[in-house]
């Protein structure tokens, strides 16, 4: 509302809520708190498991940052933008998702303190501006340059260290050799992240986890059109088709008048014949298999089984992209124009029950561009850890080949880079040296959170860790959980993706900055019925309050 000559002015919608100056600050950055707070407990090799229950009643038990997030009915719009940072360190590098949000709250919290004490929110912006940009400037230089194609140890180690905190770690080494394996197979020499789609994830209950394997090609969900067609085919020749294998009905409903019983038999001659003309291209084009997007008729199915050609129907089209990758060859919509050289190849086409499921393997595909992975495990919600574990564990591989860096994990990055800037902003001058300062120390944050977690004694960790990132040559020197004690994790083996901390700090700033940023917000009235209620096992949303 404004005022003109002292008549009030209406200029919001009726029902309409305003916050402005440091209340709609002071809201963005409790709400971003307590999005923090609902997974810090999560962090770390010891960090705790949360239960979400849907409103259908499915339960969820993980501790991934991401899903923890993705499931949170949040509806601040403060908070919303938390758990998008989230998101983006999730698509961006797999992993340390966790790690970005918490950094991020702390950083408003710090914030907090210095606008209490007067310094206006521009300055503090400013300072965690150049703290950031600082920082992802001293990464380049503390980071270990590695090479992804011959140090596969050291890749296996990466790989580990992301699945310390996972509910499947008693199997990490098993999957991290997996992990590796696997991503090795579709790697390219740019965008690596984008590969790991090329990795297809089957989930089939039933067995252990152990008893997971890779798959050179692809693991399709599906079964023969056609009882008697073989159940498993050697050296395949695979037709790709996007055309659908039946008799097209009229748009429009139609009469026909037939003044001779002949004519029927001409009509169904004729359809007969167009089905089988399908069967007799794909014999003389040499092809023993047939994946279609699209649908195959039985009578169609007939004519293809009599010629001895396996036929699968109703591929979905990111199937039969990856497929494409997997065996070679083009996805052709007439068959007319088909070539021989348009077929893909595979050594084996087998069929088989998985867990009372059909499946299709196609595997021994030469210079394979896509995989599969069959997990097994012996209950749902162990299936779903394990494949959100292995696509974090893909990710931060696929990360190293795109940026072929590592640093020292367990908060020995984080220590490093909170004593470089402390360096740094003592040379500074103005009030942006304090909040340079302030950046620095909100950095500890990630070991005091590790050693909270593992019931250590965060005073003492965060002492011994100072000390020892206070002499040059220290730069992996952090909190070994098993062990409970500060050691240099080079050696130990618990090292990060140096693409992984560059992400958290890049999001994680940005997010800080904009929020600081904000000293006016204005929320529309809400539409009738209100949103619907959160997940069960998080309480219904954000804490009272933060709605």
């Amino acid at each position: 509302m404004s005022m003109l000559g002292g008549t009030p002015i209406l200029i919001l919608r009726e029902g309409s809520e305003r916050s402005q100056g440091n209340d709609a600050r002071a809201k963005n950055i409790l709400a971003i708190q307590a999005v923090a707070e609902a997974v810090k407990s999560t962090l770390g090799p010891r960090g705790m498991d949360k239960m979400l229950v849907d409103s259908l009643g499915d339960i969820t038990v993980t501790n991934d940052g991401a899903t923890i997030l993705d499931n949170l009915d949040v509806q601040h719009p403060g908070a919303k933008m938390a758990v998008a940072i989230s998101k983006s360190q999730d698509e961006n590098v797999g992993d340390g998702t966790t790690s970005s949000v918490i950094i991020a709250g702390q950083l408003l919290t710090v914030a907090n303190e210095l606008m209490s004490q007067g310094i206006h929110p521009s300055v503090v912006s400013r300072g965690f501006n150049l703290a950031g940009k600082t920082a992802r400037e001293v990464l380049k230089e503390i980071a270990m340059k590695i090479d992804p194609d011959t140090d596969k140890e050291i890749l296996k180690k990466i790989a580990i260290t992301t699945m310390n905190s996972k509910g499947i770690s008693g199997n990490k080494e098993f999957f991290a050799e997996l992990a590796v394996e696997a991503f090795a197979k579709v790697k390219s020499d740019k965008n690596n992240m984008r590969q790991v789609k090329d990795i297809m994830i089957v989930k089939k209950k039933g067995k252990s986890l152990k008893e997971s394997e890779i798959i050179d090609g692809i693991i399709l969900e599906k079964e023969a059109t056609h009882q008697m067609m073989p159940k498993v085919v050697h050296d395949a020749k695979i037709a790709l088709v996007a055309q659908s294998f039946e008799i097209k009905k009229t748009e429009f409903s139609t009469d026909l008048r037939i003044a001779d019983p002949s004519q029927i038999q001409g009509f169904l001659d004729q359809e007969e014949s167009i089905l089988k003309n399908f069967a007799t291209k794909l014999k003389a084009i040499g092809a023993n298999v047939i994946i279609n997007q699209k649908g195959i008729d039985d009578g169609a199915s007939h004519f293809l089984q009599k010629e001895g050609i396996v036929a699968i129907k109703s591929v979905t089209k990111t199937d039969l992209s990856k497929l494409q990758k997997a065996i070679g060859g083009k996805i052709i919509e007439n068959i007319e124009a088909m070539t021989p050289s348009d077929l893909g190849t595979a050594k084996v086409v087998e069929f088989k029950k998985v867990a009372g499921d059909d499946l299709c393997f196609i595997s021994g595909c030469n210079h394979a561009k896509a995989v599969s992975m069959l997990l097994r495990a012996g209950v749902s919600q162990g299936l779903d850890e394990a494949e959100r574990t292995m696509h974090d564990a893909l990710c931060v591989v696929a990360s190293i080949y795109d940026r072929s860096a590592v640093v020292g994990g367990g908060g020995a990055v984080e220590m490093e880079l909170s004593q470089r800037l402390l360096n740094i902003a003592s040379k500074q001058t103005g009030k942006e040296q304090i909040a340079i300062e302030t950046f620095a120390r909100a950095l500890e944050i990630i070991p005091i959170t590790l050693s909270e977690n593992a019931g250590l004694d965060p005073i003492n960790i965060i002492a011994e860790l100072r000390t020892a990132h206070s002499k040059p040559g220290n730069e992996f020197y952090g909190l070994e959980i098993y062990q409970g004690k500060v050691i240099d994790n080079r050696e130990a083996g618990v090292i990060e993706p140096v693409a992984n901390i560059d992400n958290i700090i890049k999001s994680a700033t940005e997010l800080a900055v904009m929020i600081l940023r904000i000293d006016d917000m204005i929320k529309a009235k809400a539409s009738a019925g209100g949103p619907p209620g959160g997940m069960g096992g998080m309480g219904g949303g954000m804490p009272p309050g933060m709605m």
